[in-house]
């Protein structure tokens, strides 16, 4: 299912719409290249720990 897509300019002026037909069928010509992998499924907590401390550490050091 697709909701209709609004694309606003940067003063916040209604740019154009995309309906959801035209969501659906965009999605359905690109095939399995618009899919998602998940087939490595490794140990995700570690990964995101690790991108959390690396992340406050950029906070850090930004300040």
């Amino acid at each position: 299912m697709f909701y209709e897509v609004r694309v606003f300019n940067a003063k916040g002026d209604l740019k154009k719409v995309v309906t959801p037909k035209k969501l659906s069928n965009r999605f359905w010509k690109g095939g399995e290249q618009n899919l998602i992998d998940f087939s490595d499924k490794g140990n995700r907590s570690q990964e995101w720990g690790n991108q959390k401390n690396s992340k406050d550490e950029y906070q850090l050091e930004d300040s």
